[in-house]
């Protein structure tokens, strides 16, 4: 097996998926002013978000069932066709539907990454490789910004998806020649039903965001509701579940998960229209707005690099709350000086909100890896993951409903004062769940 050449194909793989999200946030602004309907704004980032992370756990079964190499090639093709259609879209509808189809393949293509290479390298070397993986994270955080400004400014905004068109195919064709797959699949129970309850569950939730009335609005919150519900006694009945709710009868995992959850709710979602309030309402053009969320970049690598040692000293609880308060005071700046924000303090703050990512982020990995057995650190961690996309997909949508009171007259930095000061009360809830999480042993005794 020509093992470099599946990794190289698959970290290019991972790398397009990864660089997606940062170029959207920085063309979005100018995509929209094209395509039309800004309530959608937030749609373009929701439904790919919605749609790769409620696959995650799917792909991860069906790979175990039919092999890696079928699985992945049809999940990075879905995700070309998702990028082809997207590039082809007339209107702002048209562009969420295909972002749907888009994070459809991501959410087979960025977890089977992991688990191939997994496949390929004892435990001596997987280190490395996931420092390989991580470091196309932060290409993909430095890259994608600049690359997103520069299309926008020098060409037609379709080249955003068309480029992943060429680099997709070669890495499919690399994967197909070099990879052999190794052993049998076996027989595994998907739940597709309880896929399908959380899908509509979630949807329900964020189409509150669009509607106009508050009985409507009520009506859809407790219809999500009681899907949540439903999908979690469907869960508590299956052998194989999408999700161990069992596991969360660990006060540890609750609480971590929670509060990891309210965190991307908040100021979390913030960064992924920082280029619309640099575009639209402070007159930045799409680079020099891309470049600002590079702040972001620096002070998340910065703030996760040394958090393993910070963790290890003080415990994952009291790292948790330092980066909460860092995102709170990054948050405040915002906050009270909206209108008087500049390039440099724009800069400022993403760095701020970056060392509180990259420090809250890491230490609630930690935390529910160190809240389980080594069985079964696997699934908790998957379980983490899950919580945070899943309030970030909301939060995302919360922030579009509260911009689409542009619409009805309001002004767009206006808007944005009241996005920042509901992002820091969500985010300041919290300080309150994660005071719940039970203080945990000194984790230099564990190691």
């Amino acid at each position: 097996m020509k093992r470099g050449v599946v990794v190289a194909s698959i970290t290019l793989g991972m790398l397009l998926a990864a660089l997606d999200q940062m170029i959207m946030s920085t063309a979005m602004p100018e995509v929209q002013k094209i395509l039309g309907d800004i309530e959608l704004y937030s749609w373009v980032f929701s439904a790919y978000m919605l749609s790769s992370t409620i696959t995650v756990p799917i792909y991860g079964k069906l790979a175990d069932r039919f092999g890696r190499k079928k699985v992945y090639l049809f999940a990075l093709g879905l995700f070309l066709i998702g990028s082809a259609l997207c590039a082809l879209s007339a209107t702002m509808w048209q562009l969420v539907l295909f972002r749907v189809i888009q994070g459809l393949g991501a959410g087979g293509v960025l977890p089977l990454t992991v688990t191939i290479a997994g496949d390929l390298y004892d435990i001596k070397n997987r280190g490395k490789i996931q420092g390989l993986f991580s470091s196309m994270w932060a290409v993909a955080g430095i890259a994608g910004p600049v690359v997103g400004g520069w299309i926008i400014e020098n060409t037609h905004w379709s080249w955003i998806f068309w480029l992943n068109i060429p680099v997709g195919i070669l890495a499919m064709i690399g994967f197909t020649l070099a990879f052999e797959e190794q052993g049998e699949g076996e027989k595994t129970s998907i739940d597709y039903l309880g896929a399908l309850l959380l899908i509509i569950a979630i949807g329900t939730l964020l189409f509150a965001t669009l509607a106009q009335h508050w009985l409507e609005i009520i009506g859809l919150v407790i219809s999500s509701a009681i899907l949540f519900v439903l999908f979690i006694n469907h869960q508590r009945t299956k052998e194989f579940p999408l999700i161990r709710i069992e596991m969360f009868q660990n006060p540890l995992i609750l609480w971590l998960n929670v509060s990891g959850m309210i965190v991307t709710m908040g100021l979390f979602v913030v960064p992924f229209f920082i280029p619309l309030l640099a575009q639209d309402v402070l007159g930045y053009s799409p680079l020099a707005s891309g470049l600002i969320l590079m702040g972001q970049v620096l002070g998340w690598n910065i703030g996760a690099v040394p958090a393993g040692k910070f963790i290890l000293k003080v415990g994952y609880k009291k790292a948790i709350l330092t980066g909460i308060v860092l995102l709170l005071v990054g948050g405040s700046i915002l906050a009270l000086f909206v209108s008087v924000l500049n390039y440099t303090l724009l800069l400022i703050v993403m760095f701020i909100l970056g060392l509180g990512f990259g420090v809250s982020v890491t230490a609630f990995t930690i935390g529910v890896q160190e809240a389980v057995d080594w069985k079964e650190r696997g699934v908790s961690t998957s379980i983490q993951l899950f919580s945070r996309n899943i309030g970030t997909t909301v939060g995302v949508a919360i922030v579009g409903a509260i911009l689409n009171l542009a619409q009805g007259g309001m002004e767009l930095i206006d808007c944005f004062r009241i996005v920042f000061i509901v992002a820091l009360l969500i985010t300041s809830v919290s300080l309150w769940t994660t005071s719940k999480i039970p203080m945990e042993k000194h984790l230099e005794h564990n190691q």
